[in-house]
């Protein structure tokens, strides 16, 4: 992911975190690595993106989140 942002503890590159329940596309999308999914209970400030590390930040642009999640999971 190009424009994913990097971790601010570690600096590697994030991966979006998805909640919800998990489409199968959704479900290869992870297994694949492009997405990470967290479930169903979604906190009131949710963590928006994950390392490698498994550190989990939330970052200001919601527009560059969309945009990994919507290439992750097109076919």
């Amino acid at each position: 992911m190009a424009n994913a942002p990097e971790c601010p503890v570690c600096g590697q590159q994030g991966v979006p975190i998805l909640y919800g329940l998990p489409t199968r596309v959704a479900r290869e999308a992870a297994a694949a690595g492009k997405v990470r999914l967290f479930g169903c209970v979604v906190p009131a400030e949710p963590d928006q993106w994950i390392c490698p590390e498994s550190h989990s930040w939330r970052a200001d642009d919601d527009g560059v989140l969309l945009a990994a999640i919507e290439a992750a999971i097109k076919r």
